[in-house]
């Protein structure tokens, strides 16, 4: 007995190092700020992409570097600003005291913006944090990814910044649901600035329009489609209904949203009802309960991370599978949900 024991222990023991090497996918990580943002992603080559860093003071900080060490990450590659509101940059003081960080991107500082006037100090923080060395990103630019052999091709792309989008393709055809667009009145916030992306693994797409708003969301889909369809879709300035515009919704058409709120800001019942009707969608997901609004105006509670005000801090993550062709979420500690790619029947 003791003897097939010891085999059976030598065996685990070679195998345990091959089991380790399983070939892994993308991971993205949305991480609680309480109406912040911060969405931390983990490419296959152990890269590290964090968007946003949550609100001033130690809290958002740490619960992102708590994520990291789970993540087992030494140190944040590409650290993206979206736009110049404290609950999107205010974190990274703290931050950067935790966890080095290599590279720095924004949409610019542009010093007359009243934003940027009115935080000196926490502007003044992210530039010490940056040494003065952020990169300006422009709608069309890409932040290099590592690729891996075997795997799909990754890429992160910017596509839009500064209230400026991509160019329309030549000859690109008109989007028909880009003439349902209702203005709003002009936003001259930071808001209208951020910076959106969209990440590609394989068949996989991920899109993140930072706290872009409804007009210039527009612009992304009219008059032609300059996004194609999306699997997950985070849902634009926590969800709020001065953004995600119901074109750009019905034209990228998610199968997944992810709600990155607060037990008191964002997503608004107006646009989880425009994601509900969206053809083809498979699952919203909230960081937080909206606690202002009615259980049916909610998703259903399995897809919310943190039930009350009293915040516990949980995030929710997603999985891809090493091929990009499917992908799982999980909220907090609980059971992940899988799904498949538009790719997969």
């Amino acid at each position: 007995m003791r003897f097939t024991l010891c085999c059976l222990s030598l065996f685990l023991l070679a195998v345990s190092p091959v089991m380790a090497a399983t070939p892994a996918g993308l991971d993205i990580h949305f991480i609680d700020t309480e109406g912040g943002a911060a969405t931390l992603i983990v490419t296959p080559a152990g890269e590290s992409i964090l968007i946003d860093c949550g609100n001033p003071g130690s809290r958002d900080a740490e619960r992102i570097h708590k994520v990291t060490e789970k993540a087992g990450l030494k140190k944040i590659d590409h650290l993206v600003i979206t736009h110049w509101h404290g609950d999107h940059y205010g974190g990274v003081d703290r931050l950067t005291k935790l966890i080095p960080v290599s590279n720095f991107y924004d949409h610019g500082i542009n010093e007359e913006i009243p934003e940027v006037k009115q935080a000196k100090a926490m502007i003044q923080a992210y530039k010490d944090s940056s040494a003065g060395k952020s990169k300006t990103l422009k709608p069309g630019d890409e932040i290099k990814l590592v690729q891996t052999e075997g795997k799909p091709p990754l890429s992160l792309r910017c596509i839009c910044g500064d209230g400026k989008v991509i160019a329309d393709k030549p000859n690109a055809p008109e989007n028909p649901i880009a003439k349902d667009h209702k203005a709003k009145p002009e936003d001259k916030s930071d808001n209208a600035r951020s910076l959106g992306f969209v990440l590609s693994y394989g068949d996989f797409r991920f899109l993140d329009l930072g706290d872009l708003t409804w007009n210039i969301e527009h612009l992304l889909v009219s008059p032609s489609d300059k996004i194609g369809l999306i699997e997950v879709y985070q849902a634009t300035h926590h969800g709020l209904e001065v953004s995600n515009n119901p074109v750009l919704i019905n034209t990228v058409k998610p199968r997944v949203a992810i709600f990155n709120n607060g037990p008191r800001k964002g997503a608004h019942p107006s646009v989880i009802g425009t994601l509900r009707r969206v053809e083809g969608i498979q699952a919203i997901y909230q960081v937080h309960k909206n606690i202002g609004a009615t259980d049916a105006e909610n998703t259903d509670a399995d897809f919310i991370a943190n039930k009350s005000d009293k915040c516990e801090g949980e995030s929710i993550h997603l999985a891809t599978a090493a091929d990009g062709k499917t992908y799982s979420v999980t909220v907090g500690g609980g059971k992940a949900k899988e799904y498949k790619t538009r790719g997969v029947k």
